[in-house]
Parts: C-alpha cells; structure tokens; sequence
C-alpha cells in the first residue's frame, strides 16, 4: 500500500485515509480501460470532494502492471511513469484527480489506448511510439489546459519544454541494456505486482487484500454499496 516518495502521484484520495483500494491495471488491457474510466466517472465523486459521502476515507492507488503479451505496453507504462516523476510533490494537488497530472494522463492513455495495440504499432520503432506518447503528454498536460484558459497541469521549474522532459526519461541509454533511466521505477511497479501474485489486469486490492468482488463493470450503485459495507464513517 506504500508508494515510494518520487512516485506520490501515483495515488489520489486523502493520503491519510484509513483505507486504501489499489488498482492493477495494464494500458493496453481493454478490461483496465473499462475499469479505471469507469472508476473516474462513477467512484471519484463517491471519495473526493466537500460533497463526497466517503471523504478522506479511501486512498486510491493505481499499480500499473504492463503485461508482457502485449509487447508495446511498456512503452505506455514508461511513459505514465515520466509523468508521475515530473508532477509536482504538493500532496494537496496530487489527492485532487483533477489536478494530478498521472491520473488525467492516464485517463487519456486508457481512452486512447487502441493507438498502440499490436497492428498499429507493428511497423514503428521504439522510439518512433515513445516519441508519440511524448507529444500526447503535451497535448494533455499542457496545450489542451492553455486553450481551455487554465494553468498547465504539469509546469516545470527549470524551464525545459515538458516533451523533451518527457524524453529524457523514456530515452534508452546508450550503454548496453541498461534501458532509460525510468527503467527503476517500472521494475517497482513489476515487482509489486509479482509479489502479490497479479496475474490479470484488472486487479484490485482493498486494504492488502485482494478483492474479487469488484468487477471491470462496478457501476456507481455498486461502488457505493461497496463503500458502505467497509467504510464506517460515511456521510450518507
């Protein structure tokens, strides 16, 4: 349940939260788009908000866990991952999935998924598919919030222009295999789901444990009834 300090980002909800519900998920698994999009729209308003009956009560974890059948998930799994080391350490903007700049990108990498599928991808290079990740986190993160008349979700201190931020951390090295320097991270991310046994996508966790009741389909009436079950000190 634990996350490593560079990789806050990857959780949203009250870090403090008694609870916490960890999701697996593969991003090109059409089952893991199903369910952290459905997640979005019908649990986040149950958990986050002045109005949300489960306030502060759970803390949302995603595990991504590329699966190596689909030989082009790394590719979108580095490329999450850049995003979450580059996202600011506020904890207050990174609880807010509306202004955690990983869990909108990866809103958009599971709605777009089907860019990088096998068929699509079979013909480019790596660094060809890391490159188009790099420019949609730009459009994401940055274009997109600037027309819209709202400040960047993703701003850098330094100055350095977000894709070639991006790149720097997806770009594999020269030096043998040692492939790019978020390399790391994703190896946390592999080792925490073989430790506990992840075999498919989606996976889903509550408190340690995993939960097979929930469902890739979990509609909001489901994930109320859940919360209710599990979560004393509800506001309903």
């Amino acid at each position: 349940m634990a996350l490593p300090p560079a990789l806050q980002a990857l959780s949203i909800g009250a870090p403090d939260a008694l609870n916490t519900l960890e999701l697996y998920v593969d991003y090109l698994c059409p089952f893991s788009a199903k369910q952290l999009l459905n997640f979005d729209r019908d649990a986040v308003p149950l958990l986050i908000g002045d109005e949300a009956p489960f306030t502060g009560q759970v803390r949302v974890v995603v595990r991504p866990v590329p699966q190596p059948w689909h030989a082009s998930s790394t590719y979108l799994h580095e490329t999450a991952l850049a995003i979450a080391r580059l996202a600011p350490s506020d904890r207050t903007l990174l609880a807010n999935p509306s202004t955690n700049p990983f869990w909108q990108f990866s809103q958009v990498l599971m709605r777009e998924s089907e860019r990088w599928y096998e068929a699509p991808v079979r013909g480019k290079s790596g660094d060809q598919v890391r490159a188009e990740l790099a420019t949609l986190a730009v459009q994401v993160l940055s274009d997109e919030p600037r027309k819209a008349g709202k400040p960047s979700l993703l701003s850098l201190s330094e100055g350095m222009p977000l894709g070639q931020a991006v790149r720097e951390w997806t770009r594999v090295s020269d030096d043998g295999n040692t492939g790019s320097r978020i390399v790391p991270d994703l190896k946390y991310c592999v080792k925490i789901g073989r430790q506990n046994a992840i075999h498919v996508t989606p996976t889903v966790l509550w408190n340690g444990v995993v939960e097979p009741s929930i469902s890739s389909s979990f509609t909001q009436a489901q994930w109320t009834d859940f919360f209710q079950e599990r979560v004393p000190h509800a506001r309903m």
